[in-house]
């Protein structure tokens, strides 16, 4: 659910949290880098959402006042299906005032749309997220230093019908691409079409392997135990697989077997 292309890279001149300055935003500041990750879904074949603007909340190191500011971001349409296994697309890449990062807010636009065996199906925006979703992020912006944040969304439940039409809901989580540690491993054979689905508590993830060598990654995983499921569709005939790993802060945890399903 993860892949990276820089897009463009932006530079904010005039924002502060103190006022203003003509030198060079990058001396002293921080670099702020957004990026778009993936989980995929197999009913679909492109999953391309507009993303219109975003915005951030931030504070600086003295007070606990929010400011909120729109990024340096043209919007656009990405199909985010490719990004998947540790890939991303990075949209944003800006220098920004040292502080803390506190929310980010995302716009989804009307061009949103999914690619199916049947066509183009047109999304239309879920009322509930008509103005925007903000999530909560709490993350320090240190100068000198570039901060890379993830936003990971998830394609199958992302979406929905009803009386014939298609809406656009998005299920995402935000966080530091530093965050937490990787899960990383191989699901075999191809011909099984594995989906590998991970749980912790009340996040429930998944990604479908690469198709070349069964490659799979998780990352910004919470440390701990995860019950890892490797599954395939019944008509196959392969039987399912189910276990648990432990994952570990800022290391990542590659399983030491391939994973092959059997008939």
């Amino acid at each position: 659910m993860k892949a990276i292309l820089t897009l463009f890279s932006l530079f904010l001149f005039a924002i502060s949290f103190t006022g203003c300055s003509k030198n060079d935003p990058s001396i002293n500041a921080t670099r702020l880098r957004i990026k778009l990750t993936d989980a995929p879904v197999l009913l679909i074949s492109e999953f391309n959402i507009d993303i219109q603007k975003i915005e951030i909340s931030t504070t600086d190191n003295t007070t606990s006042d929010e400011k909120w500011t729109t990024l340096d971001f043209q919007g656009g349409v990405y199909n985010v299906l490719p990004l998947s296994n540790g890939k991303s697309k990075q949209i944003i890449d800006q220098f920004f005032p040292a502080g803390v990062l506190r929310k980010i807010k995302i716009t989804f636009g009307n061009n949103s749309k999914i690619k199916t065996d049947t066509g183009e199906k047109d999304l239309i925006l879920d009322s509930e997220i008509k103005d925007g979703i903000v999530v909560e992020v709490n993350e320090n912006l240190y100068a000198n230093y570039i901060t890379s944040i993830m936003i990971d969304i998830n394609a199958a439940l992302s979406f929905y019908e009803s009386n014939g039409n298609y809406f656009l809901k998005p299920v995402l989580r935000i966080f530091p691409e530093a965050f937490g540690g990787s899960l990383k491993g191989y699901a075999l054979p191809v011909e099984a079409m594995p989906i590998v689905k991970i749980v912790k508590d009340k996040d429930t993830l998944f990604t479908i392997p690469e198709k070349s060598d069964g490659m799979f990654l998780f990352k910004g995983l919470k440390a701990g135990e995860w019950e890892i499921a490797v599954l395939s569709a019944s008509s196959l005939g392969y039987r399912d697989t189910l276990f648990v790993d432990s994952v570990f802060v800022g290391k990542t945890r590659e399983l030491k077997s391939k994973i092959v399903l059997k008939k």
